[in-house]
């Protein structure tokens, strides 16, 4: 099959396209065709290096942990897919036997996995997965949106339900990457009142706008943005705030835009740790709440929400291209010049 493969931080080209072997299924899992496959921030902590101590295979690697396509080859014990069965991934794997996988939450499993760090990931022409990791994908939804769901969508709909937006609700949200937006609409479905979206990117800005995701723009690098959210709100603050960009600066001004009594929700990924100001989070009865990935109890409910149209995956993709391209893509991926990149294995 075709695959592109991953050289190393500081190699050029950083991807090649070769010919390797098509993987075959363990007892447990399914062999998957792709049909989309789409790049992720968190690809970019495995380009940089920042990620690749913990990975249990070093490059040349194949990435890619966000797709769709089809069941083509079935391991033996693996019941839950038939042979041409349309499927989505999430982006990992866990071992189903540790604490937290039994209590249902194999997104903390001890033991986890990611597609294209830990086992060969997506951008390839076929993929090996357990069929835990799998669900089925609803024939009225593309793989170009599929291939969406089981982490961009999967991760905001679980961030959401972790911070538990009430009705009335104003939410300010700093990161208008794919998670962002997908976030800043769960958060009106969830029933908030006002969404203030905060980046430095005006084309993101004017989209979420024009997209009806959001209520009120802010570009932090023209307006100060905790002044704006204060303003916006009576001088008390947002009732939540949510940290999406794994930017420092905007985590200091998500919690400083907090009203007293508020709820402040990490999902950016930081490279260290930031002071937040332990005397003020126990004055102002701050909460703070970690979010990470989906767990599966929540996937028939955010499928729902696509097939319904609440949520619209669609307007995210900005660039699509075949393997061929990804070192192009990964180009423009990685200057920002992007939203979301579909990668198409067929497509040459």
């Amino acid at each position: 099959m075709k695959a592109t493969m991953f050289q190393g931080p500081n190699v050029k080209p950083m991807f090649t396209v070769e010919d390797v072997e098509e993987p075959k299924p363990k007892a447990n899992e399914v062999v998957v065709e792709v049909e989309a496959s789409a790049l992720c921030g968190t690809d970019l902590h495995i380009l940089d290096g920042s990620l690749l101590s913990k990975a249990y295979k070093q490059p040349p690697l194949i990435v890619g942990h966000e797709w769709a396509g089809t069941v083509v080859e079935i391991g033996g014990s693996a019941k839950k897919f038939e042979i041409g069965d349309r499927v989505f991934s999430a982006p990992s794997f866990s071992c189903g036997v540790c604490k937290f996988c039994l209590e249902g939450r194999p997104n903390l499993c001890d033991n986890r996995g990611v597609f294209g760090l830990h086992a060969p990931g997506s951008n390839a022409e076929y993929i090996a997965a357990p069929q835990e990791s799998l669900y089925c994908l609803p024939e009225g939804i593309s793989f170009r949106v599929g291939c969406l769901m089981g982490d961009t969508l999967g991760t905001a709909y679980h961030a959401v339900r972790r911070i538990r937006v009430q009705p009335g609700d104003t939410v300010a949200l700093w990161g208008l990457g794919p998670v962002g937006m997908t976030i800043a609409q769960m958060a009106k479905v969830a029933g908030a009142a006002k969404v203030i979206a905060v980046d430095v990117v005006p084309s993101r800005l004017e989209q979420i706008i024009k997209l009806g995701m959001a209520d009120l723009a802010i570009n932090s690098k023209e307006k100060d943005a905790i002044k704006e959210v204060k303003e916006l709100t009576g001088g008390v603050g947002a009732d939540i705030t949510i940290e999406a960009t794994g930017v420092d600066l905007a985590l200091g001004q998500a919690f400083d835009a907090l009203r007293k009594g508020g709820k402040l929700l990490l999902v950016g990924t930081h490279s260290k740790n930031y002071n937040l100001w332990s005397l003020a989070v126990m004055y102002r009865e701050i909460s703070i709440i970690g979010t990470f990935a989906h767990i599966p109890a929540e996937a028939e409910r955010f499928i729902n929400l696509v097939e319904s149209g609440r949520i619209k995956l669609e307007p995210l993709i900005t660039h699509e291209f075949g393997l061929d391209k990804v070192n192009t893509a990964f180009e423009l991926f990685m200057a920002r010049k992007t939203n979301k990149v579909i990668l198409y294995p067929k497509k040459q």
